[in-house]
């Protein structure tokens, strides 16, 4: 695999690793405030290609936090670094400061599949933890992807974060050890290794052959949402594809960050028409 990008770093330059992981290059990347969603979207360019994101933020019921997290890249995943496998994000009392919210780890659901390389059809599956000694069997039906135990496998979530610069990510959701954003990263021990990550297309390549995916997307559900809004979920987001991460979005980019704040804040402006021009992201606030 392509050495990840923290790799090209000593261990003692950690801080200067995370100011340059926020600055890492994207083809376009975007936040939006609709009233009723909340929606990070972002793209760099991997190994194969274009790599593309999306998360979707809407609130559920009974003050619950509902995440729809997509890898919306075009074709087919190639290969391990091509998973969409992580994504931290935060809550806070304020609008870009304050404490974090309570939140909790309610739900997650997904269709997992079996890949297969070689023209045939990846195979759908529902899967039950832990691995070793879980079931996998052939079926259309969502997957439990909540990670709470060793070899679960799946999705974990984790909080007291503070990944990149301020307003710190506190949150983060991750199938993942993500060692090289230490100490925020996922626990090895109940996620790890490249299964569950979320992949696009059937599997052509031997490095994704046999693995257990998820196809396109995961929502999650996190309670202690009630009391606050979605105006209050920060203007910046990262996601991370690979297992160190080997590739980050970062959502605005640093100087993008002034622009979403500035937008959240101009309660007099009713819209703020996203700008498409790279490398500048913008936050549409209506």
């Amino acid at each position: 695999m392509k050495p990840s990008f923290f790799e090209r770093f000593s261990s003692g330059a950690a801080a200067a690793a995370l100011i340059l992981l926020f600055a890492a290059p994207a083809v376009a990347n975007s936040v939006i405030y609709t009233g009723s969603s909340v929606i990070f979207e972002g793209s760099t360019t991997g190994s194969y290609g274009l790599l593309s994101s999306r998360a979707t933020f809407t609130s559920g019921t009974s003050g619950t936090l509902k995440l729809l997290l997509e890898n919306t890249t075009s074709g087919t995943s190639n290969a391990p670094e091509d998973l969409l496998t992580s994504f931290y994000f935060n809550v806070l009392t304020g609008t870009t400061t304050g404490t974090p919210a309570p939140l909790g780890y309610q739900s997650a659901f997904g269709q997992v599949y079996y890949a297969v390389r070689g023209g045939v059809p990846d195979i759908p599956v529902i899967y039950t933890p832990p691995l070793p000694g879980g079931t996998v069997v052939t079926g259309t039906g969502l997957s439990n992807l909540q990670a709470f135990n060793t070899n679960d496998d799946t999705w974990q979530f984790k909080s007291g974060f503070t990944l990149g610069p301020s307003p710190a990510l506190a949150f983060g959701v991750g199938t993942v050890g993500n060692t090289n954003l230490d100490p925020n990263s996922f626990n090895g021990n109940i996620v790890g290794g490249d299964d569950f990550g979320i992949y696009v297309g059937d599997a052509t390549s031997s490095s994704l052959d046999g693995r257990l995916l998820v196809k396109d997307s995961i929502e999650f559900e996190f309670d202690g949402f009630s009391g606050f809004s979605l105006s209050q979920i920060t203007p910046n987001a990262l996601f991370g594809f690979g297992s160190d991460p080997t590739f980050v979005i970062s959502v605005p980019e640093p100087t993008a960050l002034v622009i979403a704040t500035l937008g959240i804040g101009a309660c007099g402006i009713n819209r703020v028409r996203r700008r498409r021009m790279a490398p500048v992201g913008t936050a549409v606030v209506s």
